[in-house]
């Protein structure tokens, strides 16, 4: 993969394992949010049941030192009634009562009535705050309907002169009016609290929300249970508002990271993507320069070391071509002219001389077969084109074996190619085979035998040439291997193998001189194969059998 769609795909998991990061934290916020409610709406439940559980032991204790009074025990005298009403007045009690003995009402006032002189008389032995207070124990009922028709609660106590129990002092509340549950309202609105006796609700604030969080808590002086309310839809608004501050953040974490993102790829990445281009165009031989790469400094160093290169190449070819057409042209010329000047020589002159100009001529022949060799390796520099090429290599084979028995009647080439096999090149891989078998006519004898194999190996062909010669010797392949340097002392005796590299790199082929333990030279070319099942873009190949042309 290029450098810049991977770059891209490693930004986009960067950016959706940033985002997913952000989602987790926001999500764990946003549960810390609600767990802090949850946590504070059952500190606050708590709260209110020991406020209430100090209340009522206060108001215990009040109605214990009212019991204590001796004038609270002179029963059905006025001071009695008018320590009552004080009682009422300076407490939080909404009403206040004495009973005798016997359990008969001597006095009761109430807040809002007063004295209430149609009570006096009233048994009331059968209530069992009045038969606890009795006993000598203080006692907290649970909230009951009252005769006088209000929901009450009344704390009562003994009423002691003189070390005896002669009544009960008891104290009501008016749950639905108490100042009791007052210090219990809330000044936020989302806020409420619910206050429970014997499973019946006594108070509660927390009736306008539709859905609450809410915790409870239980009073120790008596079975009564608070519950504290927080509204939920005030909860979801403030989450809400956390988790739209939060996301507006990730949104700009996650647009900062990508500008910086787009800065280096626009930096970075897309100069790397022109310098690639760059690089292509030299390998295309187009020499014209086409845009700075721009950038900081060592990007200009870049572009200094390009343009240096870039002027090389494109003098060095110069001077290729120059040299190639001096010997296509000039040279060839020349040579063409002692060509038919020995040719006249060796007809005229007597047979000593005739054979010196024979040997003329076919020297002069030589010499015009390497020019026409420069012009093919002028071909090569040519840019391979991008469409997709391929040859029947065994088809190529055998046409060359044909035209090489031809040329070297002493030449014999067997061919083993038993089927059509393609390979990614183009049909120079036939010159290629062409120079391997003239280098066999050349240097293997009188009567050289050359065996030429074609198969595939997975997904290369293999072409093998095998001969009964002494091979190519070892410091010559060192030298077109770039194994050794070309000296005066060290070079090659013409330009065949040279070619056959040039031709067999030219499709990132391989040309290998493998060590024979045998007598014979043996060279091997491997290619990249091509898709067999493609449209043969030359002629159809006949299925082969092993033959010897």
């Amino acid at each position: 993969m290029e450098l810049g769609p991977r770059y891209i795909l490693v930004f986009l998991v960067v950016l959706v394992v940033s985002g997913g990061v952000l989602f987790i934290a926001f999500d764990a916020h946003r549960s810390e949010v609600t767990e802090s409610v949850e946590t504070a709406v059952s500190d606050r439940a708590e709260t209110m049941a020991t406020y209430l559980d100090n209340q009522l032991r206060e108001q215990q204790r009040v109605i214990e030192f009212m019991g204590q009074k001796r004038i609270v025990g002179r029963h059905g005298t006025g001071q009695q009634t008018a320590t009552l009403q004080s009682f009422v007045e300076t407490t939080s009690f909404d009403g206040v009562s004495v009973v005798n003995e016997s359990g008969t009402v001597q006095a009761l006032v109430t807040s809002d009535e007063g004295i209430k002189e149609e009570m006096v008389g009233e048994n009331l032995s059968d209530r069992m705050y009045v038969q606890r207070g009795l006993d000598g124990e203080q006692y907290i009922t649970s909230p009951f309907l009252a005769e006088t028709g209000n929901y009450i609660m009344v704390i009562s106590a003994p009423v002691v002169v003189g070390g005896e129990v002669v009544g009960t002092v008891n104290g009501a509340y008016h749950l639905n009016e108490t100042r009791l549950f007052g210090m219990l309202g809330q000044e936020d609105p989302s806020t409420g609290v619910t206050v429970e006796a014997g499973g019946e609700q006594v108070y509660s604030d927390a009736n306008q929300f539709d859905e609450t969080i809410s915790a409870r808590a239980g009073l120790q002086t008596v079975d009564w249970t608070v519950t504290a309310h927080q509204d939920k839809a005030a909860v979801d608004r403030t989450v809400d508002q956390v988790v739209l501050f939060q996301g507006l953040l990730g949104v700009v974490l996650l647009g900062v990271l990508g500008g910086f993102g787009g800065w280096v790829y626009r930096a970075q990445i897309s100069r790397i993507s022109r310098l690639v281009d760059r690089l292509s165009s030299l390998e295309r031989r187009e020499y014209e320069a086409d845009g700075s790469l721009g950038g900081a400094a060592e990007w200009d160093r870049i572009e200094t070391a390009l343009t240096r290169l870039r002027e090389s190449l494109s003098r060095r070819e110069q001077m290729l071509l120059v040299h190639n057409r001096i010997l296509r042209h000039n040279l060839r010329n020349k040579l063409n002219v002692i060509q038919s000047r020995a040719e006249i020589l060796e007809s005229k002159l007597d047979e000593e001389g005739a054979a010196e100009a024979a040997s003329i001529r076919t020297t002069a022949a030589d010499l015009l077969t390497l020019a026409d060799r420069a012009r093919t390796t002028e071909t090569l520099l040519d840019p391979q084109s991008e469409d997709t090429v391929r040859t029947d290599v065994a088809a190529e084979v055998h046409n060359r074996a044909t035209v090489m028995e031809e040329r070297e009647p002493s030449l014999t080439v067997t061919v083993s190619a038993p089927e059509p096999v393609y390979a990614a090149c183009g049909t120079e891989i036939g010159t290629a085979i062409e120079e391997l078998l003239q280098n066999v006519a050349d240097h293997a004898g009188p009567e050289p035998t050359a065996t030429v194999t074609v198969a595939a190996a997975g997904e290369h062909v293999v072409i093998r040439v095998e001969d009964d010669g002494d091979g190519i010797p070892e410091e010559q392949a060192q030298v077109v291997f770039g194994e050794a340097d070309i000296t005066q002392m060290r070079h090659t005796l013409g330009v065949g193998l040279w070619l056959v590299d040039w031709i067999v790199a030219r499709y990132d082929g391989t040309l290998r001189v493998p060590h024979s333990e045998e007598t014979g030279g043996v060279v091997e070319i491997e290619l990249p194969r091509a898709d067999d099942r493609m449209d043969d873009p030359g002629t159809e190949p006949d299925e082969r059998a092993d033959s010897e042309t």
